[in-house]
């Protein structure tokens, strides 16, 4: 029983050290966090909006979001939040972000967003949504300093 044990003992501690090492390196922290909500409607080609807050060092910022959509129909509203990487100064969040997506919403859904803008800006973020709509196709995002 005794060399059971300490086997045991052996192998949790070896998997506590190789989770801690994993968690330590998986990612680097943040710049920035991110919530954003709006809607969108679609029939073959569709339109996005909403709107959102960034926090980044200690300030919040008003967001303004918009997109188009194609391959889509149906309607939804969405809510989002996530975190922001490789952002330097405030403005780098403006641009045009692109994405392909898959998705279906049928009552209540979820999904990840992970999206890229021109100047290495990075969002991912996981939202919610709830409507009725389907999309097998490209999408594209606009976000912008709301002043």
């Amino acid at each position: 029983m005794k060399k059971y044990n300490l086997a045991r003992t052996a192998a949790v501690a070896v998997i506590a050290v190789a989770a801690m090492s994993a968690s330590a390196i998986a990612q680097p922290a943040p710049d920035a966090n991110i919530s954003f909500h709006g809607g969108s409607v679609a029939f073959i080609g569709g339109v996005n909006w909403g709107s959102g807050r960034m926090h980044y060092q200690g300030r919040r910022y008003g967001l303004k979001v918009s997109g188009i959509s194609l391959g889509a129909i149906g309607a939804t509203s969405y809510d989002a939040v996530g975190q922001i990487y490789n952002l330097h100064r405030p403005s780098d969040i403006e641009g045009a972000y692109a994405a392909v997506e898959a998705s279906a919403t049928a009552g209540v859904g979820a999904g990840e967003i992970d999206m890229k803008n021109d100047k290495g800006v990075e969002i991912r973020a996981h939202s919610t949504s709830a409507g009725l709509k389907l999309q097998l196709g490209g999408s594209g995002v606009a976000i912008k300093l709301d002043s």
